[in-house]
C-alpha cells in the first residue's frame, strides 16, 4: 500500500482544491437572487455536516474502522458548552473550548475502550456508544431532557460574526481549515500509515506502525471534528434553541450514507455528501410541505435508500472516486483519437 504513494506530491496539487473551494465560497453569496439569507442558513448547516463527514471519512475511508455513534459525539460538542453556560453560568469561549476538551477525553477513552474490536462488532459497540449518549441528553434534567435546551447565546466573535453572511463565511472559513488539516494528514507519512492500515492491519503491524495508537489518534480526531461542527450547530447556525432529536439514530445512519455516497476515500467525497444529502433533505421537506404531507420523514428514507444503492450499483466506492474514474476515461479515449 505504501509504495502506491512513493513521491510526495507537489504543495500546489496538494493545496489547489482547498484554494479553489475557499473562492467558491467567497463568490457563491454574489450569485443569489434577491433576499437570500434561506439559502445561506441553509449553506451555513451543509458546511456543518461537511465538517462531521470528514471526520468519518478520515476514519471509515482512509483507516477502516467503521462509526455508527458520530452523531453522539456531534451533540457532545453542543451541549457539554450549553450546559456550562446556561446551568453553571461560564463564559461563551471558555465553555466552548472545555466542549471540545472534554469530547476529545471522552472519545479517546472510548476509543481506547473499543478500537481492538473489529468489523461488526466494532460498528455495533460505536452504534451503541451513539445511542447512549443520544438517550442520555434526552433524559437528564441538567439537558433539558426532550424539550432540549432554549435561549442559547450566539457567537458574534468580536462582533463580526452576526447575520447570515457572516455567519456563512465564518462556517465554511471553519471547513476550509478542516478539509486542509485532513488533506495535509492524508499526504503527510501518517496518512500513508492510515492507508496500509485500511490495506491490511496485519501488514502495516508488521512494517512497525503502531496500529493501535494511529487507530485510537484517528478516532479522537475525527469526534473532535463532530464536536467542533456541533458548537457550530449550537452556537452559531441555530436560534438559540438545541433540541435531542437533531441527535438522533436516525441522523447517525444519515452521517455514514453522507460518507458511502460521497466516496469512503475522498475527502472531496465528503465535501459532496455532505451538500448533497443536507440539500435533498431540505428539498424533500419543501415539496411534502407543499403537497400538504404532515411527515416527509418516511418519503425521505426512500429516496436516501433508493439513491444509497444506486451508487453501491454503479460506484461502489462512491460519487466522487466514480467521477474521476469516468473522466480519466473519457480522457484516455480522447487521447487515443
Amino acid at each position: 500500500m505504501i509504495s502506491k504513494y512513493p513521491r510526495p506530491k507537489p504543495l500546489w496539487k496538494i493545496y489547489m482544491g482547498p484554494l479553489a473551494m475557499a473562492l467558491a465560497v467567497i463568490v457563491f453569496p454574489r450569485l443569489l437572487p434577491g433576499d437570500y439569507s434561506y439559502l445561506l442558513d441553509l449553506a451555513q448547516l451543509c458546511g456543518i455536516y461537511v465538517i462531521i463527514v470528514c471526520g468519518l471519512t478520515l476514519l471509515m475511508g482512509y483507516t477502516g474502522q467503521i462509526s455508527l455513534g458520530h452523531a453522539g459525539f456531534y451533540a457532545l460538542g453542543g451541549y457539554i458548552p450549553a450546559v456550562l453556560i446556561k446551568s453553571l453560568h461560564w463564559p461563551m469561549w471558555s465553555a466552548i473550548l472545555a466542549g471540545i476538551i472534554g469530547t476529545a477525553l471522552i472519545s479517546f477513552l472510548v476509543g481506547s475502550s473499543i478500537l481492538r474490536l473489529k468489523g461488526n462488532h466494532l460498528a455495533l459497540a460505536t452504534l451503541a456508544i451513539g445511542i447512549i449518549i443520544g438517550e442520555g441528553i434526552s433524559k437528564f434534567p441538567i439537558t433539558g431532557g426532550a424539550d432540549g435546551i432554549l435561549g442559547l447565546p450566539q457567537i458574534t466573535f468580536f462582533g463580526l460574526v452576526k447575520d447570515s453572511l457572516s455567519k456563512f463565511y465564518f462556517i465554511w472559513a471553519m471547513v476550509t481549515l478542516c478539509i486542509v488539516w485532513a488533506i495535509g494528514l492524508i499526504e503527510s507519512p501518517q496518512g500513508r500509515s492510515l492507508r496500509a492500515i485500511e490495506g491490511d492491519e496485519s501488514a502495516a503491524a508488521s512494517l512497525g506502525i503502531n496500529t493501535f495508537a494511529l487507530k485510537v489518534k484517528v478516532f479522537t480526531a475525527s469526534c473532535v471534528l463532530a464536536a467542533i461542527a456541533g458548537v457550530l450547530f449550537a452556537f452559531v447556525q441555530s436560534d438559540g434553541m438545541l433540541l435531542p432529536e437533531e441527535f438522533s439514530l436516525m441522523m447517525n445512519v444519515q452521517l455514514v450514507m453522507m460518507v458511502v455516497i460521497g466516496g469512503m476515500g475522498s475527502i472531496w467525497g465528503s465535501v459532496a455528501g455532505g451538500v448533497i444529502l443536507t440539500v435533498l433533505h431540505e428539498i424533500i421537506n419543501l415539496v411534502g410541505t407543499a403537497a400538504g404531507a404532515a411527515d416527509t420523514s418516511r418519503i425521505e428514507h426512500m429516496i436516501f435508500g433508493i439513491m444509497l444503492a444506486l451508487i453501491l450499483i454503479l460506484s461502489p466506492s462512491g460519487m466522487i472516486p466514480g467521477l474521476k474514474r469516468a473522466a480519466a476515461r473519457i480522457a484516455g479515449a480522447v487521447r487515443r483519437k
